[in-house]
């Protein structure tokens, strides 16, 4: 009786029987078969298999040692390697060889770690395991014997035990998001009953509607990790129909929402803008999960996502960020900073994320200087704690409170307008940028002017100028540059040279200098080389304005 009312206080039958000790026996064979819907890279199974482990942009060489007995540089790069994404380049490879190696390191990792102990069992990592192995299922099980299956899903049962238990433990958004998908593979693979899976469903459902905000969003603001759970939840919508089951309602509006959000912030080169930590996508990554989603109904257009607002016309798009960093370690000082693409060129660009580099670059990156904006003194917009000790990356705890940013349209082109306070506190200073661009694409313009943000904190802002004397306060914009464009310095005009069109850069006000630049693409240690165009210049009076803009020559 007691167990008939417990039972009836609960959605999820399947985790109250397991949690007596009761949960489902693994199955004699897989309850469900799904399709891998990415295409790996043969190149990097070749590296693979020839000893050389390269995860989280770090590379560990160890032929005969064999992936298990690794001793992981980073906690990056042990999360990668647990979390088996590799299956999908030794299937793209598809040789006999290749598949020798994945049923090995598959059934290796099962035999130390496969009951539910040791490496690799954060939610996140397990999700991520499970649904790359259910993936990749067809390639690894060929011509595997009958203990080897059962083997593989008695470790799969155990990951759908593993889950259930720990997944509310994972951090919200794409964190959770991958914990849920993992526990819906693991259950589909091993539990054939639609009171199961439904479960399952639900579990998701909840994640979904938690981590995809009403503007589509992720709270990280990461482009690139909101294009991942664009993916994620758009594969799992697809195997539930097919296992029989609807998606709850909160999965199917997170999917709509997502990707009319990674509509909006789509660069004319296919890629995302590369804010707070994230990059631009694999090549294709974003129009495979747009091709995905299969939305119920177009989108309406939209020129903002994810705190971001979008300027397109012509060959031209350019991605501002306009609403204060996100909370979290990876947010970067990035206020009002834009990244400009140019047909399937970048030409303006971040730092870009620096997570997997070691020493100071991860914190450097992170800075004001190192985006596409306008700082002070060299001073961040946002600002971590000077008390901070210990290896980073450490919060912000000081920045923009009020960031407004508006739109406009008209026969002249677009126009954007953004304000943000993050100086007021330093400095007693506003930072107002507008942009415009021509209806062609060929005229980007901008405006940066710097001033007092109100009386209150006019007496700080005199006494920064006081404290400079009649130099001014120093500023300085920065415009970062591809590694791929090539930039010459002609008077007071650089000539921007891009593989397919050259622009020139002009200013009035200050005048411009070419400096040395990084570039690091997502999980790289090592970043490109490549340049960046400064204008310096200082604040003498109540105000500044410096005017620039790029011409397609």
């Amino acid at each position: 009786m007691l167990l008939r009312r417990r039972k009836a206080k609960t959605n999820d039958v399947s985790g109250l029987l397991d949690s007596l000790g009761f949960g489902p026996r693994a199955p004699r064979d897989l309850a469900f078969r799904a399709e891998a819907l990415w295409i790996g890279d043969a190149a990097a199974a070749r590296r693979l298999m020839a000893g050389t482990f390269r995860f989280a942009g770090q590379e560990v060489r160890a032929r005969e040692l064999g992936p298990w007995r690794l001793s992981p540089p980073s906690q990056a790069f042990a999360d990668a390697l647990h979390g088996f994404s590799w299956l999908d380049d030794l299937a793209a490879l598809g040789t006999r060889e290749a598949r020798r190696v994945a049923q090995s390191w598959v059934f290796g990792w099962i035999a130390q770690h496969g009951d539910g102990q040791g490496a690799g069992w954060s939610p996140e990592v397990a999700g991520q395991r499970a649904m790359h192995w259910l993936e990749r299922a067809e390639f690894v099980l060929d011509g595997a014997s009958d203990d080897l299956l059962r083997r593989f899903l008695k470790a799969l049962a155990v990951h759908a035990r593993r889950l259930r238990k720990g997944l509310d433990q994972a951090p919200e958004g794409l964190s959770r998001l991958r914990a849920a998908t993992g526990l819906l593979h693991a259950v589909l693979a091993t539990d054939a009953s639609d009171a199961g899976r439904a479960a399952a469903a639900r579990r998701l459902g909840a994640a979904a509607g938690l981590a995809v905000d009403e503007d589509g969003g992720l709270a990280s603001r990461n482009p690139e990790r909101l294009c991942e759970a664009l993916i994620l939840l758009a594969v799992c919508a697809r195997r539930l129909r097919e296992a029989g089951v609807e998606p709850e309602r909160a999965h199917s509006d997170a999917v709509f929402r997502a990707q009319s959000a990674l509509r909006a912030l789509r660069m004319r080169d296919g890629g995302l803008p590369r804010f707070h930590g994230g990059g631009p996508g694999a090549p294709g990554r974003l129009d495979h999960a747009l091709s995905l989603a299969h939305p119920r109904k177009a989108p309406p257009p939209r020129d903002r996502a994810m705190g971001f607002v979008r300027l397109a016309a012509g060959r031209v798009t350019a991605a501002i960020d306009a609403a204060p960093p996100p909370k979290g370690r990876h947010a970067h000082a990035s206020t009002l900073a834009f990244e400009m693409a140019v047909g399937g060129a970048r030409l303006v660009v971040n730092c870009g994320p620096a997570g997997a580099a070691e020493g100071d670059w991860a914190a450097a990156c992170r800075a004001t200087a190192a985006q596409s904006a306008l700082s002070i003194e060299g001073v961040s917009s946002s600002r971590i704690s000077s008390t901070s000790r210990g290896p980073g990356p450490h919060p912000f705890v000081e920045g923009p409170k009020t960031v407004d940013a508006q739109t406009t349209q008209d026969l002249d082109g677009a126009w954007f307008l953004g304000v943000h306070d993050g100086y007021a506190a330093s400095h007693g200073l506003a930072h107002r940028r507008r942009l415009f661009l021509s209806p062609d694409g060929r005229d980007f313009r901008g405006e940066d002017m710097l001033e007092p943000t109100d009386a209150r904190t006019r007496a700080r802002f005199k006494k920064a100028l006081r404290d400079h004397g009649p130099v001014g306060l120093p500023f300085a914009l920065h415009f970062h540059l591809h590694p791929d464009v090539e930039p010459e310095l002609d008077g007071d005009i650089v000539i921007l040279s891009l593989p397919e069109s050259r622009w020139r850069f002009v200013v009035t006000g200050a005048a411009p200098r070419l400096r040395d630049s990084v570039y690091f693409e997502p999980g790289e240690a090592e970043p490109r080389a490549a340049r960046q165009i400064v204008v310096p210049s200082r604040l003498t009076g109540d105000s500044a304005l410096v005017a620039w803009g790029f011409q397609r020559l």
